[in-house]
């Protein structure tokens, strides 16, 4: 339990401190996830990526107001539609985007790697803790 309380508490700090995704600025959780969020291409309007992280259009207008301070993405208007907000990740927005996507593979990769050393009985050992966890976890999202 104690390494458990660890990785959480680790986890918890980590939520709190902005890090650099190899541009000049640093990010907090949400702007980077904001970014996941976005991905590089055509953009996405502000309703699109509300309902894809949960949050209200008002939070979507806020980090989004933040990250074009930050040169990493930009709002526009498409022709035709000039009531809808899109965003669109920008040069260093694809970067901090792709360097993400970087530290989420290289995670992934070693615990594929430790999971394929695993015998099946071990792997239901790990499946059975996750499962109380996922069970016993609240979800404040749901909650609200």
């Amino acid at each position: 339990m104690l390494e458990f309380s660890k990785i959480q508490f680790r986890i918890s700090c980590n939520d709190r401190k902005p890090r650099e995704f190899g541009t000049k600025h640093k990010l907090y959780q949400s702007e980077i996830h904001f970014i996941e969020a976005v991905e590089p291409g055509d953009g996405m309007n502000a309703s699109q990526v509300a309902k894809k992280l949960g949050i209200t259009k008002g939070a979507v207008t806020q980090i989004a107001d933040k990250l074009v301070k930050k040169g990493l993405v930009e709002k526009y208007k498409r022709e035709g539609n000039k009531k809808e907000v899109y965003i669109k990740l920008k040069s260093d927005g694809v970067i901090a985007y792709e360097n993400h996507q970087f530290f989420h593979k290289k995670l992934g990769d070693k615990m594929i790697e430790y999971l394929d050393g695993l015998n099946p009985e071990q792997m239901q050992v790990l499946i059975g803790l996750l499962n109380i966890i996922d069970k016993n976890l609240p979800d404040l999202n749901k909650e609200e």
